[in-house]
């Protein structure tokens, strides 16, 4: 497996589409990756569910949380985020999305679970502040650096509950 530099990134953005939406190519595409920015933060409303093999799986209610202008002001606490930017990944393509280091350096993290090769959409990701004098964050703020990961064959489409998202 074979880390894609921003050269191929860059190319794929432009032949095949890998991520569209994309606000500033020139700011949002690293040297490793692709740093995903902020469209809306929502709160949760009550508990999830998750289970083996996903009969009584409930993912929980949330709400929309409105912005001050363009600022979320944000206490302590999970938040569920949608990120500006659609990925478009190939059978032969999987993505590891990882904090900011300026999230971290602020007394918040943002995880992500593994992109699967055949995702498409436009996903989602759990913000959580654990600051305890909580977190100001823009609209269009970038949050999440994706990793591309190219893989030695290609495989079968992720056929999730998630595909095409948003």
């Amino acid at each position: 497996m074979t880390a894609l530099d921003r050269q191929t990134l860059l190319d794929l953005i432009a032949r095949e589409g890998l991520v569209t939406g994309i606000i500033d190519e020139a700011v949002q595409i690293t040297p490793n990756g692709v740093e995903l920015s902020l469209q809306k933060v929502y709160r949760f409303e009550e508990a999830g569910l998750v289970d083996f093999d996903n009969t009584e799986r409930r993912i929980p209610e949330y709400e929309e949380i409105v912005p001050a202008g363009n600022r979320y002001s944000l206490s302590p606490g999970a938040y569920l985020v949608t990120y500006n930017e659609t990925v478009h990944l190939p059978l032969d393509l999987i993505a590891i999305g990882r904090p900011r280091s300026s999230l971290l350096r602020s007394g918040v993290t943002i995880e992500s679970a593994v992109w699967d090769a055949g995702y498409e959409g436009r996903s989602r990701g759990l913000l959580t502040v654990f600051n305890p004098h909580g977190f100001v964050v823009t609209k269009n703020a970038r949050l999440l650096h994706l990793v591309f990961i190219q893989l030695k064959r290609k495989t079968k489409p992720y056929q999730g509950a998630y595909q095409k998202e948003t």
